[in-house]
């Protein structure tokens, strides 16, 4: 750690906000989808639930680096990666509070823990493509003080 800034591999949080980038990219025609046309159809529900899983992991896994090399522990969860991300300085506790719920949808994508509610996933599309760009534009900032 340097006057309280953590060193971090930069080009690695790059090359993830690169792929992280990309993945929004990709999810944001989905969310020009109408509920009928994204409910119909398997294949966009499929593409924008693995989205989500890749956009929640790829994050987590930028907010771990950071955080460990802010000689803190790892997160236990990616829920908690968002906070802890914010407590490192990576991120505003404000976007973490707006973000965090996202490992728990990962989650339930994932593991399948109950039947995925369609409208639900859906409704976060817009919220998930405005949240994660913010989170890409606060670690850039990040990475350009450091």
């Amino acid at each position: 750690m340097r006057r309280g800034i953590p060193v971090v591999d930069a080009d690695l949080i790059r090359r993830k906000l690169s792929r992280l980038n990309m993945y929004l990219d990709r999810l944001r025609p989905i969310s020009d989808k109408s509920f009928k046309e994204y409910q119909e159809d398997f294949y966009i529900k499929s593409t924008a639930e693995r989205l989500i899983q890749l956009l929640v992991e790829c994050a987590s896994d930028i907010n771990n680096h950071v955080v460990v090399e802010s000689g803190k522990r790892p997160p236990e969860d990616y829920t908690s990666s968002f906070v802890r991300a914010a407590e490192a300085g990576l991120i505003s506790r404000d976007l973490a509070e707006k973000i965090k719920g996202a490992g728990g949808m990962r989650n339930i994508i994932v593991h399948e823990y109950m039947e995925i509610d369609d409208e639900k996933v859906y409704r976060i599309l817009p919220l998930a493509l405005k949240d994660f760009k913010e989170y890409l534009k606060q670690v850039s900032a990040f990475l350009d003080k450091t």
